[in-house]
């Protein structure tokens, strides 16, 4: 034990000088900042000596319940999955031969869910009961609505809005679509509750979609999938860093120049250490995939690149399925006749790029059409009225800056509160024009810079880069879990004494 605080104090004190003298990565990141970013890079830049069974289980760690909030846990039942799965084949119908069907095997009794909100918030009476649907981050397959209170708590506070976070299924134990599943299910729940939860039907107008990094892809997902099966649309959709193409298929996934501490694309998502749960996805999304080529069951929906000798791309969903729209909403054949998007990025996050485009496509439909091997297809969906949309990147931020204190991040939360609340208080009002914007460590708003629009002109949308993992042979020190623990130990005091 004594190795292990001995290395985490060694790494601190290393940290701490390099801030003092070198200086931090960007000069408006504090010392506690330096200190969170480079105690999660290490962890992601070193997974490889870890299950997925290990890392998830580290990062359920519940966050304590922020002051001024309350927590009421429940849990939504199963014929609401139920409701949601009879959408849901319709609309994934041209895609079901690539799909696993175990998806709609339920092994559990509902969904565990938690209302986030003020004391005495009078929700229940209001004319307008403002409500948002939150879906937490973790690449799909971490983290849970306990260790996104920080989040939920801060967004109830600043909104006075009641939010309703869930622990939608995880991957590679549940993968796509089951998570598309649980959250359709929990929108339905607002829309239509049992009797004896103390409130109404909600009015859709009164809800707002939201989440961070793949709960912000979710979110869009979601979106796309009520628009698709007629459902009645929500007020709004805001995403802080959404993770919206998985091929990973833009420019600023490979930079060198990104500090984010998503390290750059190694060939593959699929970098950690061998377990049980691993192994077993591995061997169906083999399996399936042989089926797939085999049996010539439908067309072929995915590019070239996704074929990959080396396997598996991500723990969410098979190769064959990375461009199915629900799964890369990026990808999808029309972002039009959305909700109002606000879509927030940070200037160094290694998604950067993915977001903009998004951004693009949704605002100016026509302009924009994805991926080449989608040519055609905008032309042939109803779906072709330009959403409104308000892309804003923060200026030496990384990926969900908003989790970590700086200015920036109280003028996300400013301006998320503000979208809230115009999209749900205002319906009727005219909403501001789309925008583009580029926000300074001032809070001063600017016009893009050249480096953003660089992938509004990229060739390769949509196409998984031809890198290989066996290219990246990391020569960093290699973190076990008790020194990752050791580390986020001191870093915690670290975090409290400066």
């Amino acid at each position: 034990m004594f190795e292990f605080v001995n290395n985490s104090l060694l790494f601190n004190i290393s940290l701490i000088i390099k801030h003092y003298l070198i200086g931090p990565p960007k000069p408006s990141w504090d010392l506690k900042f330096h200190q969170t970013w480079a105690m999660i890079k290490s962890l992601s830049e070193n997974t490889s000596n870890m299950t997925i069974e290990q890392i998830q289980s580290a990062s359920f760690r519940p966050y304590p319940t922020p002051a001024g909030v309350m927590i009421n846990e429940f849990k939504i039942n199963n014929k609401y999955r139920h409701e949601a799965q009879v959408h849901l084949n319709k609309i994934l119908k041209p895609y079901e031969h690539v799909l696993d069907p175990e998806w709609k095997n339920l092994k559990d009794d509902g969904i565990n869910a938690e209302w986030v909100h003020v004391p005495n918030d009078g929700w229940e009476k209001r004319e307008i009961r403002k409500t948002i649907l939150y879906l937490h981050g973790g690449g799909y397959y971490l983290c849970n609505k306990d260790s996104s209170r920080n989040v939920t708590g801060s967004l109830a506070k600043w909104t006075n809005t009641r939010v309703l976070a869930i622990d939608y299924r995880l991957a590679p134990q549940n993968p796509f679509p089951a998570a598309l599943q649980d959250a359709l299910a929990a929108y339905l729940y607002l829309l239509n509750p049992p009797k004896d939860t103390g409130f109404e039907p909600l009015n859709p107008k009164n809800i707002v979609i939201a989440g961070d990094s793949a709960g912000g892809g979710l979110s869009l997902a979601l979106g796309l999938a009520i628009r698709d099966a007629g459902l009645p649309s929500c007020a709004g959709i805001s995403c802080w860093s959404p993770w919206v193409d998985l091929t990973h298929g833009t420019p600023s996934i490979l930079d060198d120049e990104c500090v984010d501490f998503i390290p750059k694309f190694k060939g593959s998502n699929v970098t950690h250490a061998e377990s049980q749960v691993l192994n077993e996805y591995k061997e169906k999304t083999a399996a399936l995939t042989e089926k797939i080529k085999k049996q010539n069951l439908g067309p072929k929906i995915w590019h070239d690149s996704f074929d990959r000798p080396d396997g598996v791309l991500q723990l969410y969903a098979p190769n064959e399925c990375l461009a199915i729209p629900y799964v890369s909403p990026m990808l999808t054949e029309s972002l039009g006749n959305l909700p109002p998007l606000l879509l927030v990025a940070g200037d160094e996050e290694r998604i950067r790029d993915e977001i903009i485009y998004l951004a693009h496509r949704s605002a100016e439909p026509t302009k924009y059409k994805g991926p080449s091997y989608n040519a055609g297809k905008f032309e042939k969906s109803p779906f072709q009225t330009p959403t409104n949309t308000t892309l804003e990147i923060y200026e030496e931020m990384t990926h969900v800056f908003q989790t970590l204190e700086h200015p920036s991040t109280t003028k996300s939360y400013e301006r998320t509160s503000e979208f809230i609340n115009r999209v749900i208080n205002s319906p009727n009002e005219p909403l501001p024009p789309s925008s583009y914007n580029c926000i300074n460590v001032k809070g001063e708003f600017n016009n893009l810079k050249e480096h953003h629009k660089k992938v509004l002109n990229w060739e390769e949308i949509g196409i998984v880069p031809s890198i290989t993992r066996n290219e990246f042979n990391s020569t960093s020190h290699r973190l076990t879990p008790k020194l990752l623990i050791s580390i986020g130990i001191v870093s915690v005091l670290a975090y409290v004494l400066y």
